[in-house]
């Protein structure tokens, strides 16, 4: 099974997935707020943590970097730990 397929699982079709979360994975640099929006997404669909940031980076090259990678599971965590990261999170 592909990445996106086991992904989809979570969340179903990628053709029903916000067009910013998709810009995100493929098109856009990573950055701090569009690793938090991401985390937001996944984590707040039950995704798990490892299987998103293995499509993330297999998606975008750029995110396989260290320091990208640092911020999603620091981000991940934060998310599951804090409640007012959930509530003011987009997802």
């Amino acid at each position: 099974m592909s990445l996106l397929h086991a992904v989809e699982d979570y969340l179903g079709s990628i053709d029903t997935w916000p067009v910013y979360i998709i810009n995100y994975l493929f098109v856009n640099t990573p950055s701090p707020p569009v690793v938090e929006e991401l985390t937001a997404f996944f984590a707040g669909n039950g995704v798990p943590e490892t299987l998103a940031d293995r499509l993330y980076r297999a998606c975008n090259p750029p995110a396989t970097n260290e320091f990208v990678c640092q911020l999603f599971y620091t981000r991940y965590s934060l998310w599951h730990t804090y409640d007012t990261v959930r509530r003011l999170s987009k997802y």
